[in-house]
């Protein structure tokens, strides 16, 4: 892919995270995608899976930037939750081919991050 179409591509996914519109997102994942995310390595169902348990928290994404070169990309967005945490600035950094995201590597602060996964455990015991 060339820079602008992962560019295009990267925003539309976190785009689509922000909406929890999981289907498209399902869609933009190649099959054999590899998340990495704080040490740990993920496929696409266990992604798709981690995604939809952080929905419940999450009022929307608000990109701040987007980079391309050639197949990668990095999207630079505040992921906008309803918990004490308010808005946690993230990064993700994205690898495309033939129109899929192949790769997808997220980087946060999980200090800032904790105070969501909190609130997301004392509504599940609620």
């Amino acid at each position: 892919m060339n820079g602008p179409d992962t560019a295009r591509l990267a925003r539309r996914y976190i785009e689509a995270v922000g909406e929890h519109d999981l289907d498209a997102v399902d869609g933009m994942l190649d099959d054999d995608v590899s998340a990495v995310f704080a040490g740990g390595r993920f496929g696409k169902a266990e992604w798709l899976a981690a995604l939809k348990r952080l929905l419940p928290a999450l009022i929307r994404n608000d990109i701040r930037d987007v980079f391309a070169e050639g197949d990668r990309g990095c999207v630079v967005y505040d992921f906008v939750t309803d918990t004490p945490a308010g808005a946690v600035a993230c990064v993700e950094v994205i690898t495309a081919r033939d129109d899929a995201i192949v790769s997808i590597e997220l980087l946060l602060d999980r200090v800032a991050f904790a105070p969501v996964n909190e609130a997301l455990a004392q509504r599940a015991a609620g």
